[in-house]
């Protein structure tokens, strides 16, 4: 009887599963609190405003999928990377940021994309296929 309890229960999240997670939720306030910043100061341009809230969502939905050991959390975090690095790239136009700037933040975004891409990997091996 008390075998069957613990097959109900959910597993418990690997510690790099756990770090993962506990990342992607600190990006996703901090995008947050970017988003107030931005309203209250209002010198940002609203789409960016809209990117910041966009990938806050995306974050901390992909954080409680890693958390809850769900089968799509490795699509949720690459939905959230790939909302990172989308931001980042249009940095650029939104700022009016020149030629020079800009390089830069292909390779913020090439970077954030290559994280998130080993995260997704790692993820897609060890969530529980049955969530």
């Amino acid at each position: 009887m008390n075998a069957v309890r613990h097959a109900d229960l959910p597993a418990r999240p690997s510690k790099v599963t756990i770090a993962i997670a506990v990342l992607v939720a600190a990006m996703g306030v901090q995008h947050l609190v970017q988003a107030i910043m931005a309203i209250r100061g209002g010198g940002d341009p609203q789409l960016l405003i809209l990117e910041h809230l966009d990938v806050t969502i995306f974050a901390l939905v992909a954080a409680y999928a890693m958390w809850r050991g769900k089968r799509w959390a490795p699509w949720a975090l690459a939905v959230a990377g790939a909302g990172v690095a989308v931001l980042i790239i249009s940095l650029g136009p939104l700022l009016n940021m020149d030629s020079v700037e800009r390089s830069g933040l292909w390779v913020g975004a090439g970077s954030v994309a290559a994280f998130t891409a080993l995260g997704v990997w790692y993820l897609s091996r060890t969530v529980r296929r049955g969530a």
